[in-house]
C-alpha cells in the first residue's frame, strides 16, 4: 500500500490490517518492540547469569545497545560473552531487504562448540534503513541469551578502503589529508 491504508488512514510503509476499528501496519519493520540491554553486547563478559528462557517473547524485536542499532551476530561468538554462559547467534547469515522474512537457526556457544545444544528457528527480516527485526522465541535452555552487536560488514568496508587507497597515489598532499578525513567518516558511519 506504499504509505497509505484504506479509507485514507495513513500508517507508514507496509501492509495494513484492521484491528479495533483502526488500521495498523503488519510489516514487522514498522511494528516491533525495542530490545535495548547493554549486557547483551558481544563485548560484555560475565558469569553467565542472564537467561532468555524466562522471557515471554511476543512478536518482533529490534535490537539496540545503548540506543545504537544492533544485530544478532551471524558468526559464532565467544562463550560467556553477551552476559550469559551460552551466547546465542544466528546461523545462515542475515537476509537482504529483497529476501523478505526468512527463517534462521539459532545456536548457542558452549563447551567450545558453537552449536553445542543444537539449534532452534527464528524469523528474521532486513528493513529499509539498514536494520533487522527478529521474531524471537524462548531458547531451549538456560543460561543462554540472544547476543547483540554493532559490527561492520568487513568485505564492503575493506573494498571501499582499497578503492580509496588506490586513488590516493593520484592525490596531492592536501588530498591525502582529505582522504584520511573521509576514511574516518566512512568508518564512523558504517560502525553504527
Amino acid at each position: 500500500s506504499n504509505g497509505t491504508c484504506l479509507y485514507n488512514v495513513f500508517i507508514s510503509e507496509g501492509d495494513c490490517m484492521r484491528t479495533a476499528a483502526k488500521y495498523t501496519s503488519v510489516d514487522p519493520c514498522y511494528n516491533y518492540t525495542v530490545l535495548d540491554n547493554p549486557w547483551r553486547a558481544t563485548n560484555k563478559y560475565a558469569s553467565g547469569s542472564n537467561c532468555d528462557q524466562y522471557v515471554t517473547w511476543s512478536g518482533w524485536y529490534r535490537l539496540f545497545i545503548n540506543n545504537m542499532s544492533a544485530h544478532i551476530p551471524d558468526t559464532c561468538v565467544a562463550q560467556y560473552s553477551c552476559g550469559t554462559a551460552a551466547p546465542l547467534w544466528i546461523r545462515g547469515g542475515h537476509p537482504t531487504v529483497e529476501d523478505g522474512v526468512v527463517t534462521r537457526d539459532v545456536c548457542g556457544h558452549y563447551n567450545n562448540y558453537c552449536c553445542y545444544f543444537g539449534s532452534f528457528p527464528i524469523k528474521v527480516k532486513a528493513c529499509p534503513g539498514n536494520y533487522y527485526v527478529y521474531e524471537l522465541v524462548r531458547p531451549t535452555l538456560c543460561n543462554s541469551a540472544y547476543c547483540a552487536g554493532n559490527y561492520i560488514y568487513i568485505n564492503s568496508f575493506y573494498t571501499l578502503v582499497l578503492r580509496i587507497n588506490h586513488y590516493s597515489s593520484k592525490l596531492s598532499d592536501v588530498g591525502r589529508i582529505n582522504r584520511s578525513y573521509i576514511y574516518i567518516y566512512i568508518h564512523t558511519v558504517h560502525a553504527n
